[in-house]
């Protein structure tokens, strides 16, 4: 059994370039929380990629809606991230 290895700069450049929806889960409305960071800088004009936001606590953040749970989200994502 071989260990894994961790793509590349490259590859996840790669990763990011091909992707269009992320769906981040722990979102937070609180603007001490790392996931509220990401999730401002994700929603910006900055970036073009369709957020989901994920949190059975919250209906609204940033003005956007927020799903219960990941299977709520109506696409499957390109990419999750996932906050605790």
């Amino acid at each position: 059994m071989s260990a894994w290895v961790p793509p590349s700069a490259s590859a996840r450049a790669a990763i990011l370039a091909r992707s269009r929806t992320i769906a981040v889960v722990g979102a937070s409305s609180n603007p001490s929380r790392a996931s509220n960071f990401v999730i401002t800088y994700l929603l910006s004009s900055s970036t073009d990629f369709d957020v989901f936001l994920v949190n059975p606590r919250e209906s609204e953040i940033l003005g956007e809606p927020v799903y219960a749970s990941l299977a709520d989200v109506p696409v499957v994502p390109d990419i999750v991230d996932v906050f605790r």
